[in-house]
C-alpha cells in the first residue's frame, strides 16, 4: 500500500473518530448539563430555605393609623398575620378580607434594620368603609404597584 494511501487511511479514521466522540460528547454533556441544572437547582432551593421568606414591603403608613401607632415603621416586611405567612399582597389581601376592624391581630415583621418584631395592633375602620378593616400601611410585594390597605 502506497504510503499516500494510508496518510488518507488515517486521516479518514481520525475524522471519523473525532465526528463519533464529537456526537457522543455531545449528547452526553446535554445530558450532563441537564444533571447539573437539577443540581443548580436544588442547591438554589436549599439557599432559599436560609433566606428570609417574601412578604409584603410597608412603603408608606398612615401616621394616624393602626399600623403607625404600634411603631411599624416603611420599610418593614409584614411576613405573617396571626402566624399565617404572607407571601404576596395577595396573600395579605386574602388574610385581612376576613377580618373586621376592631379585631385585633398579630404581626409578623423583618425590619429594615435586621430582625424580626412580633407586633399586636387592633384593626381600624376603612376610610369611606367602615365594613372594611384597616391596617394603615401601603405596601408592594414583588414589583406590584402600591396599594392601600
Amino acid at each position: 500500500m502506497p504510503l499516500p494511501w494510508l496518510i488518507a487511511g488515517i486521516v479518514a479514521a481520525c475524522a471519523w473518530c473525532s465526528l463519533l466522540s464529537g456526537l457522543g460528547g455531545w449528547i452526553m454533556g446535554r445530558d450532563l448539563a441537564g444533571r447539573e441544572q437539577q443540581a443548580l437547582y436544588e442547591t438554589e432551593i436549599a439557599q432559599q430555605k436560609d433566606l428570609p421568606p417574601l412578604g409584603v414591603l410597608v412603603t408608606r403608613l398612615d401616621r394616624t393609623g393602626p399600623a403607625a401607632r404600634v411603631g411599624i415603621q416603611r420599610g418593614d416586611m409584614i411576613v405573617a398575620i396571626d402566624g399565617k405567612h404572607v407571601q404576596d399582597a395577595r396573600d395579605l389581601r386574602e388574610l385581612l378580607r376576613v377580618l373586621r376592624s376592631g379585631d385585633t391581630v398579630r404581626l409578623t415583621l423583618l425590619r429594615d434594620t435586621g430582625g424580626e418584631a412580633d407586633l399586636s395592633l387592633t384593626l381600624d375602620p376603612f376610610p369611606g368603609d367602615t365594613r372594611r378593616p384597616y391596617l394603615g400601611v401601603y405596601y408592594t410585594a414583588r414589583g406590584d404597584e402600591p396599594a392601600d390597605l
